[in-house]
């Protein structure tokens, strides 16, 4: 079974270098994902000369794990962002979801290989229990308010009895590393410079704004911070934003007729189905079972509960792939795209909970035409420093409680061994030594990585993910690989490295005073 997306089985694209020297250009962008392309991309073709780096490879972070759901049904139902941002906020969202389609339908089908596996298909909310029917009920209520063509249908083409579902024409779906690489070409030949494996190790707002590499400056006067986490704010928009891992499956379904469309349960955590045909086989992908980042102990059973899920809805299905990614929501609904907090030319798009596809287009599209100084319907609603609804404020505090908590227990708890030599092949466990605690995993071959379990972020210990083998940090979402690297924000520097046979620190001996002489008085 493959450990990577679907996507990753074609072969990859060529590698592009890594910045070596400094550079001065009009705008930077930082992250290689669907937000960063689509501004470069934007930006570059309007006449602005435009560099891009990433700190691996394009596609290789979190719009290479998605699934590719392309729609205007949201994770939070439009009935609560109607209280919370009124009837035109949530008609605002919603129409904003359906130019972001628009967007990438317009991009896609420039590419050579007719569409990056674009297609127009019908989306489908359904309920499984009376309760989930009468929600749905008040979000289709909410629909037609605010101009989403929804109607109720009795069942969908899938198999199982439903309770009602809510259907929704003319959604799409895309092959989403197929996309992102033919914005990287498009770009490039628009004469845009692309950097991998150049991650950022320093930033600094100003006139002009500096990046800072391990091998050179990159000088720009705008700058996008398209890396899903903000990496150039420390702590403010972090606490409006919570990491979660969702995951998922696919395998081969030729011969059934699955028809194609984009499916949705209510179920919480909810579960997401699609299908995709690269021209000879069809695949099922089914995703769902998410958790925050950090505070699961066992990721391969969520796994192994998307497996039963599939095989209780579609019988025996043969799994090739599974992966998982990262999914950031906020604690309104609704993503913060634009002009970051105490900020004069850095801007941020993050928090597109399952909608990172469109979500992510959009933020490009507002950075895009602020950069022009154009106006965007979208920009206020989306607008990164808002201010947060004070119905929600609940949500808020609730999602904050994180940071506290394992800041504080992580000083207090033991490790979770006493010898390295417990440690099993492909495992990673916390261990104490000395009263420093260390995050150490063993390769398939038998060596140890031993490395600080403080992430570089806030301080909080970071936690072994058995699934995916990294260590992710349970206060703010870091996580990191085996060996340290960073694999997502907001940290920006690797987790230390450490060795076991740290000397203990013992007293310093004791040294005999030695007697004051006293006064000729004093002897008498």
């Amino acid at each position: 079974m493959e450990r990577k997306p679907l996507w990753f089985s074609s072969p990859p694209s060529p590698a592009l270098p890594a910045l070596q020297g400094d550079l001065e250009v009009d705008v930077a962008v930082v992250g290689g994902g669907v937000a960063g392309l689509t501004a470069a991309l934007l930006l570059q073709t309007s006449g602005k000369s435009v560099t891009l780096i990433d700190a691996r490879r394009i596609g290789h972070g979190e719009t290479g794990a998605s699934t590719a759901h392309l729609t205007e049904i949201l994770d939070t139902r439009y009935y609560r962002l109607e209280s919370s941002f009124g009837e035109k906020g949530a008609a605002l969202a919603a129409e904003a979801s359906r130019a972001a389609i628009n967007q990438i339908e317009g991009l896609a089908l420039k590419s050579e290989d007719g569409g990056c596996g674009f297609a127009r298909v019908p989306g489908y909310l359904f309920a499984q229990s009376r309760f989930q029917a009468d929600e749905l009920g008040h979000e289709l209520d909410a629909m037609s308010r605010i101009g989403v063509n929804a109607t109720w249908v009795e069942k969908t083409p899938l198999p199982g009895r439903i309770k009602g579902a809510l259907k929704i024409e003319r959604q799409a779906q895309i092959d989403p590393l197929t996309y992102l690489n033919h914005l990287a070409q498009r770009f490039i030949a628009a004469g845009g410079k692309i950097y991998e494996n150049t991650p950022m190790t320093g930033y600094h707002d100003g006139e002009p704004c500096r990046i800072e590499t391990p091998a050179g400056v990159i000088k720009a006067r705008d700058v996008l911070m398209a890396t899903q986490v903000p990496v150039s704010n420390r702590v403010f928009i972090h606490t409006k934003v919570a990491a979660y891992r969702s995951y998922a499956i696919c395998g081969r379904v030729d011969g059934r007729n699955i028809e194609a469309g984009l499916y949705w349960d209510m179920y919480d955590p909810y579960h997401y189905i699609r299908t995709y045909t690269d021209g000879k086989k069809t695949y099922l992908i089914v995703g769902g079972e998410d958790h925050k980042t950090g505070q699961e102990p066992d990721t391969q059973e969520r796994f192994r509960k998307l497996e039963a899920y599939t095989a209780r809805r579609f019988g025996r299905v043969a799994i090739s792939h599974r992966w998982s990614g990262q999914i950031i929501e906020t604690h309104d609904g609704l993503p913060f795209l634009g002009l970051n907090s105490a900020s004069q030319h850095t801007y941020i798009a993050t928090g597109y909970a399952g909608n990172g596809m469109t979500f992510g287009t959009m933020g490009a599209m507002i950075f895009a035409d602020a950069v022009r100084g154009l106006h965007n319907p979208y920009a206020e609603l989306f607008q990164a420093t808002r201010v947060k609804p004070l119905a929600l404020a609940g949500a808020y505090l609730t999602e904050n409680l994180d940071f506290p908590y394992h800041f504080a227990a992580d000083r207090l708890r033991p490790g979770e061994i006493n010898n390295a030599d417990e440690i099993a092949p492909g495992d990673g466990k916390l261990l104490r030594v000395n009263g420093k605690m260390l995050a150490v995993s063993r390769r398939e071959d038998g060596q140890l990585d031993v490395l600080s379990a403080v992430c570089t972020h806030l301080g909080c210990h970071v936690h072994w993910n058995t699934a995916e083998r990294t260590w992710d940090c349970p206060c703010h979402g870091g996580r990191y690989s085996a060996d340290g690297a960073i694999l997502n924000g907001p940290p920006i520097g690797p987790l230390a490295k450490e060795t076991l046979d740290q000397p203990e620190v013992r007293p310093r001996p004791k040294t005999r005073r030695r007697p004051r002489p006293q006064s000729p008085e004093a002897q008498l």
